[in-house]
């Protein structure tokens, strides 16, 4: 006997309802199909049951001396995710990038009077999306850049 394919939507439901809230219409498909399945209902009821009593679990702490054997094994093994080290060419291309930025746009809106549209500022707009580009870029490799410098500070990658 296979489940239906509404019995299938109402468990995905219940399983992303306990990442995120459903929609109004979701709880609504999902209250409703309850009422009338006790398949479901009982699936749901088990869910809510398992994530209960793991969130009641108290979880032991690793030592700091498992901690400390299990990152000099994984280092050994080469697959310690050792936080990376800006690369210079990185952090130059950022610098030169931010430079040309700053100067093209002061150039760009040191014309501008009120009157003027975006179609009569053609370096404006070029502007704009060059600034566009290195948010992108920022927001690319601030990761990187976090990793180095908490490394360098010897502050723990969770922190």
């Amino acid at each position: 006997m296979t489940k239906s394919t509404r019995c299938r939507q109402v468990e995905r439901l219940a399983l992303e309802g306990e990442d995120r809230a459903l929609t109004a219409e979701e709880r609504r498909i999902f209250e409703e199909h309850l009422r009338g399945c006790g398949k479901c209902r009982s699936f749901a009821s088990d869910r809510a049951l398992i994530r209960g009593e793991l969130a009641a679990v108290r979880w032991p702490e690793p030592s700091d001396e498992l901690v400390s054997r299990t990152r000099r094994r994984l280092r050994e093994l080469g697959t310690a995710s050792e936080p990376a080290a800006v690369p210079g060419w990185v952090l130059i291309a950022v610098a030169v990038f931010t430079f040309v930025t700053a100067l093209w746009l002061a150039v760009s809106l040191a014309d501008v009077t009120p009157d003027m549209t975006l179609a009569d500022l053609p370096v404006a707009g070029l502007a704009a999306v060059i600034i566009i580009i290195q948010n992108t870029l920022t927001l690319f490799f601030a990761p990187v850049v976090l990793r180095a410098v908490r490394a360098r500070r010897g502050v723990p990658e969770s922190a």
